[in-house]
């Protein structure tokens, strides 16, 4: 079982890297590029900072309730991104979780990777569950 997002085994950073590649490797698999990052980081916030952590669910919603590309959410966000500019770190230093051990409705697990049309279905569904989730948690 994975100990951050309770998921069945403990496989997911290994189904995170074949998402990514099959996302990078074929257009219609990487539609949802976005929303494939932003969900596994929320979902392993071992990986983020706090500020990060809150930024992601941020973002995400952006993306899921905004409809925002993107293209959109970098130009909007330029100052704020830029790492230079940038007033908090998003990447964790010490490797530990931000937020409570948490049932996750689903996890990376749930998506289904036969064809681009169902993988993008299932993400898009992970991710909404995921944002819905989140809201929960207070940090």
């Amino acid at each position: 079982m994975c100990a951050e997002c309770g998921a069945a085994d403990a496989t997911c950073e290994g189904r995170f890297n074949e998402c990514l590649a099959k996302e990078f490797e074929d257009a219609g698999y990487g539609r949802v590029h976005n929303l494939t990052v932003s969900t596994y980081m929320l979902q392993h916030s071992s990986k983020l900072t706090r500020e990060g952590w809150l930024y992601e669910r941020e973002l995400l919603g952006d993306f899921l309730t905004s409809n925002k590309s993107p293209e959109q959410i970098r130009k909007e966000k330029k100052g704020v991104l830029e790492s230079g500019k940038r007033t908090f770190k998003i990447k964790s230093r010490d490797g530990k979780p931000v937020i409570p051990r948490t049932a996750w409705t689903k996890t990376i697990l749930n998506v289904r990777m036969e064809n681009a049309d169902v993988y993008c279905e299932d993400v898009t569904g992970w991710a909404k569950a995921t944002l819905a989730n989140s809201k929960k948690i207070a940090i």
